[in-house]
């Protein structure tokens, strides 16, 4: 009787133990700071202080699925005056409406990083940290950097390292001790080998790469992304361009992997109303973790939204419409001009051509 007891209870304990750890994440593009959209924000507060969040409302529900939500911050959190173009500042209040749309962690480095010198990029540290938001990509200085990068989170079991780099800063040079991640292949090289001696299960590069408003990429792009992959990165996911890009797989030398990656994301949120910047894209991925099993990708697609901008109270305001079935919430609520919704229709339309070898993932 004990010996049938414990062989129960053993494969009980082995069935509890052998289950699968698995990790949801996406990734969302540009989060731009328009002079409009601050405008928007202050009227959507009724003029006493910025009120971001009902932008967001509609892609929330979405985003609470997620167990990692990653976005690229491109503006400085430097305090007022609060400006947009060339030089972005942002009010504080519009990252506390990304974490509270589900947002947890934000790469940092790109060409926006630099808009306010020292003062911004140290004073955006401040504010994430006291959101305690993940970041990665720019720092204070060498000993900051050293202690927390790469960026190593492990949730579910699972142990990702996150990566994130820079093309440039729009010509702004970092005063020391400040430091911005630059696409810098020797860089890269080693950072994947610092990472690698932590014995992450996957490595995820966010890159701020690619020719502005170009729904291709370059080829730049493709042998960066190469030799990240041939280097050990598991996924590369790209922002910059302001518009989406294609999705594409990379093969592995002497193995049967690929590194799946995405080269623009398009923008998240922004004031951009040209035709292929007007909206983004989510990428939705999923990472598996087997007992004794290798860690491998088992699951992507991506989920296209539109940027709606319309009046409201004597100006602009926003709010991101993703696409679903017209009977679903949230697209029921649409209520928008006919030359609106065709601005919307072609942008999906677009979308899927670009990624017509991606799947669409189904409104959650």
């Amino acid at each position: 009787m004990f010996r049938k007891t414990f062989i129960l209870v053993f494969f009980i304990f082995s069935f509890v133990f052998a289950q699968d750890s698995t990790l949801r994440l996406i990734f969302a593009g540009d989060l731009m700071g328009h002079l409009t959209q601050i405008n928007a924000a202050s009227r959507e507060a009724g003029g006493k202080g910025y009120n971001y969040k009902p932008f967001f409302k509609y892609l929330k529900p979405y985003f609470s699925g997620a167990d990692l939500a990653v976005i690229n911050l491109e503006y400085a959190l430097a305090g007022p005056p609060y400006s947009g173009y060339p030089q972005f500042s942002s009010p504080d209040e519009s990252v506390v409406a990304i974490q509270d749309a589900g947002f947890d962690v934000i790469a940092t480095a790109n060409n926006h990083s630099l808009d306010r010198g020292k003062q911004g990029l140290e004073r955006t540290l401040r504010i994430l940290d006291s959101l305690k938001l993940k970041h990665f990509g720019i720092y204070r200085d060498t000993a900051e950097k050293d202690t927390i990068y790469p960026l190593f989170i492990e949730k579910n079991g699972i142990k990702v390292a996150f990566l994130n780099y820079t093309y440039g800063t729009n010509m702004l040079v970092e005063e020391p001790p400040n430091i911005v991640n630059r696409i810098d292949t020797a860089q890269i090289a080693a950072d994947i080998k610092k990472a690698k001696l932590k014995f992450p299960d996957f490595i995820i590069a966010f890159m701020h790469w690619g020719p502005e408003y170009q729904t291709t990429e370059s080829e730049e792009q493709r042998e960066i992304a190469k030799f990240m992959a041939w280097k050990g990165v598991n996924l590369i996911i790209g922002s910059h361009p302001h518009v989406v890009q294609p999705f594409d797989k990379i093969f592995v030398p002497g193995s049967r992997d690929s590194v799946p990656v995405i080269y623009s994301l398009g923008n998240f949120f922004s004031n951009q109303r040209d035709r292929y910047r007007d909206g983004g894209i989510i990428f939705d991925v999923t990472l598996q973790k087997s007992d004794g099993g290798k860690p491998q990708i088992t699951d992507y697609g991506y989920m296209p939204f539109w940027v709606y901008r319309f009046t409201k109270g004597g100006g602009y305001t926003f709010r991101l419409l993703p696409e679903c079935k017209k009977t679903a919430v949230p697209c029921k609520q649409y209520k928008m001009k006919k030359e609106d919704r065709a601005a919307m229709e072609l942008f999906f339309e677009d979308t899927r051509k670009i990624l017509e070898n991606l799947r669409k993932v189904p409104w959650r």
